[in-house]
């Protein structure tokens, strides 16, 4: 019997002793009232044995310099030593080590240690990292041949309002806590995270499960065990819990963990539309029958979504077959579905239904196009060559220099991550002039993956070199 079913069949036994006993039947005893309880406790039960050995504490650490006092005076040593800059909580979701948990969580880290349920500790590595979506992916490393335990998981498509969800993880560094409560809304956005702007992808499971500073990054699960989100903010005046926590759904962590697995960056989808929120009064006043939908403000010359046939003003409801309330919503789904992809759209136009297919993009491929730039993987950001629109757009401090121009790098990726700035112009690789876009794009992909790369760089007329750090 399925975690849902349980619930069910425990809250129909309620509810039918109930309405025996308001016929005149006999009354519901104390006993049948246990009943029930105790078998709710025991799908509470075996969801924590279950998962509990998934779950890991996670210490972000970064070396520092070693201070030394005498009573009055205190000097650095001269040595570097590990500092524990952050607590936190992870979920395993791979027999190899591999572990799901918050950007937030990771960031302030240079290197991990990572304690089981059953006290052992091993070093942990960063894989990647989403601020985006506040998800980080870290990996066991000096755990060669264990097999660890990994939790599965689930559907947070869904998950329903009501539903019964059980958080875990290090509330206040204690370990391996146990919390239980409902999902008390879907697609919430607005959250204050730590870290986060407003272009980030918000779209929470929100729970009145106790989560605690700490819980971050820790598994809600539902009652058959399965990883549905993973706990990331609390809404709070006093720092502690007050029942309102936000999970990621684990549709939108599986994405983002799958992509950063595979290519070490996240790589995001993009239709090429400017959306807009509309209620469902304005909805009714359209003559739409539909509880709710997006409306498309404006759609990109040339974008997917031009392709695939959408025009301002039609009201999206469904991005494959999932109805859309939201704005961040859809934004979320579409960000965190992979370039190439084929999605359906649902949507209304003048009053009557129609469905389209369209195709995704690659997000940083395509706004770098808009910029009129050209995307590099390896560096994670878009470059123009030099030319004479270039120099009449940057002005006279671009002179006669041939090279190519930074217009973005992307957030936590090896150019931002390096150093690089937008307006900073590169003239090498490994001391090799470069003269267009594609010649860096091409010299970055003939390099070693594994070593740093000497860039040759100019700023604000100054030159000098910067590396460009390993993936």
């Amino acid at each position: 019997m399925s975690g849902r079913a349980l619930a069910l069949s425990i809250l129909v036994a309620a509810l039918g002793a109930a309405t025996f006993a308001w016929a005149g039947g006999n009354a519901a005893t104390p006993a049948d009232d246990l009943q029930s309880a105790r078998a709710l406790s025991r799908a509470f039960q075996r969801v924590a044995r279950q998962a509990e050995p998934c779950v890991v504490h996670l210490t972000a650490i970064r070396k520092v310099d070693e201070i030394a006092s005498n009573g009055w005076i205190s000097q650095r040593t001269g040595r570097r030593i590990d500092q524990p800059v952050g607590f936190g909580s992870g979920v395993i979701v791979d027999s190899t080590g591999v572990i799901l948990t918050n950007n937030h969580v990771v960031e302030p880290g240079e290197t991990y240690r990572a304690k089981l349920a059953d006290g052992r500790e091993f070093s942990a590595s960063l894989v990647g990292r989403d601020p985006m979506t506040d998800l980080a992916v870290v990996r066991i490393s000096d755990g060669k041949g264990e097999s660890f335990p990994a939790a599965s998981l689930g559907d947070s498509d869904s998950v329903e309002v009501g539903d019964w969800v059980i958080a875990i993880g290090s509330p206040f560094g204690f370990t391996n806590t146990v919390t239980t409560g409902i999902v008390s809304a879907k697609s919430r956005s607005g959250v204050n995270l730590p870290g986060a702007s407003e272009k980030s992808y918000q779209d929470f499971i929100q729970t009145d499960a106790a989560i605690n500073p700490g819980n971050s990054g820790g598994p809600l699960l539902d009652l058959d065990g399965k990883v549905v989100g993973i706990n990331s903010a609390i809404a709070t005046r006093a720092g502690g819990s007050e029942g309102i926590g936000f999970a990621i759904p684990v549709q939108i962590a599986k994405s983002v963990m799958d992509s950063i697995l595979k290519s070490g960056r996240v790589v995001r989808g993009y239709v090429g539309v400017d959306l807009e929120e509309i209620s469902p009064a304005r909805l009714h006043q359209l003559g739409v029958k539909a509880d709710s939908g997006v409306l498309v403000r404006s759609v990109v010359e040339s974008a997917p979504a031009a392709t695939a046939g959408l025009k301002p003003d039609d009201i999206i409801i469904k991005y494959n077959g999932r109805p859309m309330s939201r704005v961040s919503t859809l934004r979320a789904a579409i960000a965190v579905t992979p370039p190439g992809t084929k999605s359906s759209l649902e949507y209304i136009r003048d009053g009557k239904p129609a469905t389209t297919s369209v195709e995704i993009a690659d997000a940083n491929l395509a706004e770098a196009r808009l910029i009129g730039g050209l995307y590099v993987p390896r560096f994670a950001g878009a470059v123009q060559t030099i030319d004479a629109g270039v120099r009449r757009r940057f002005g006279a401090g671009f002179g006669r220099i041939t090279g190519v121009v930074v217009l973005s790098v992307e957030a936590q990726g090896q150019g931002q991550d390096s150093g690089f700035q937008e307006s900073d112009i590169i003239v090498s690789v490994d001391d090799k002039p470069v003269r267009t876009a594609e010649e860096f794009r091409d010299a970055l992909d003939r390099a070693d993956a594994k070593e740093p790369v000497r860039l040759g760089v100019i700023r604000n007329r100054m030159r000098g070199f910067i590396d460009l750090i390993p993936e």
